[in-house]
């Protein structure tokens, strides 16, 4: 184990060898200008206006430097009321039911950066990892070391493959599609029936009961206006119904 103060240095080390902007800034703009270095001085104590932090970088360039994450999940948008940001969060949570979201997405990363860049990793990637990694030692029931157990043998059991829909199962495939059908259909709200239209054939025997709620799971709107369904709606509600007996339809008489 290395003294702290000497891993922060080897940190600093491997920074500079992996990335040209911040040894270009570090060897021109804060070795040789005292305005960069006493503007660094005050962003580092916390206290630095913009105009104080547009001095070290573009204005641009600080202002995605210390920006906070935004928070996505209260995003509103065109569908169903989501945005589409979130239509498709909620494509890839269930595009892999058996671990989290982010866990899932990091392995997911790693292994591929491992196959590519070898030991040179970016340096978003580390601090991510590093963070979910101490949500991972806070987890006294080992459920994310377990998600992210699986996930890695998730991969590598089809790291020679493209990875599809045979690979997540039947359960949640229906709702992948349907998230699809969102996306490529833009409303304010959604009649269930319109969504079961918009399955592919193999799925629309998903009871109109389990669209339902997986709307009000996700929070997706839906069409709860009374009264008769647009043609279209009712079209396609009778192509999932059962024949009459006999063959035939009752109706008002003729003449």
């Amino acid at each position: 184990m290395l003294p702290d103060d000497i891993a922060e240095l080897r940190q600093l080390v491997d920074l500079c060898r992996n990335s040209l902007t911040v040894r270009s800034w570090l060897f021109a703009r804060f070795a040789n200008q005292s305005v960069t270095q006493a503007a660094f001085r005050t962003t580092l104590s916390g206290s630095a206006k913009p105009e104080v932090v547009a001095r070290l970088w573009s204005s641009q360039i600080a202002e995605m430097v210390f920006a906070r994450p935004k928070a996505s999940t209260s995003e509103r948008g065109a569908y169903g009321g989501l945005s589409r940001s979130r239509i498709l969060l909620l494509i890839a949570r269930h595009q892999y039911e058996l671990t989290d979201l982010k866990t899932f997405l990091l392995v997911r990363l790693w292994i591929r950066c491992v196959a590519v860049r070898g030991r040179c990793f970016p340096a978003n990637l580390c601090r991510i990892t590093l963070e979910h990694w101490a949500a991972m030692m806070a987890d006294g029931e080992g459920q994310f070391l377990r998600n992210a157990l699986n996930a890695v043998r998730f991969f590598h059991a089809r790291i020679n493959r493209t990875i599809g829909e045979v690979d997540f199962g039947p359960h949640n495939s229906w709702k992948i599609h349907l998230l699809l059908h969102i996306l490529d259909s833009p409303k304010p709200c959604y009649r269930v029936s319109e969504l079961q239209a918009g399955l592919p054939a193999k799925y629309r025997h998903v009871a109109p009961r389990a669209i339902r709620r997986f709307c009000r799971h996700c929070g997706i709107r839906r069409d709860t206006r009374p009264g008769r369904r647009p043609i279209s709606d009712r079209k396609a509600s009778r192509d999932f119904s059962d024949p009459p007996v006999g063959g035939t339809r009752s109706g008002p008489p003729l003449g």
